[in-house]
């Protein structure tokens, strides 16, 4: 997958084993699961209210970053 995305939203998959799909990407407002990320760009920290659970959720995020997910789930983000 390559994606050019607004806002890219990096949190820890907390339904992960550990070894698999340990990160979950939020891209405008898609969610993916991945194995690794790796960020070259500049990040700022986020949170969103996540109404169902009743709980805020936070996130390393990148904004106006180009996006590209390799078949072995190894995430790059770059500006």
């Amino acid at each position: 997958m390559n994606k050019l995305v607004s806002l890219a939203q990096i949190r820890y998959n907390t339904d992960s084993n550990g070894k698999d799909q340990c990160w979950r990407l939020v891209l405008d407002g898609e969610e993916v699961l991945v194995e690794s990320v790796q960020i070259h760009a500049p990040v700022f920290t986020s949170r969103d209210w996540i109404e169902p659970i009743g709980k805020f959720k936070h996130h390393i995020s990148v904004q106006d970053c180009f996006v590209k997910i390799n078949d072995d789930g190894t995430a790059l983000i770059t500006a």
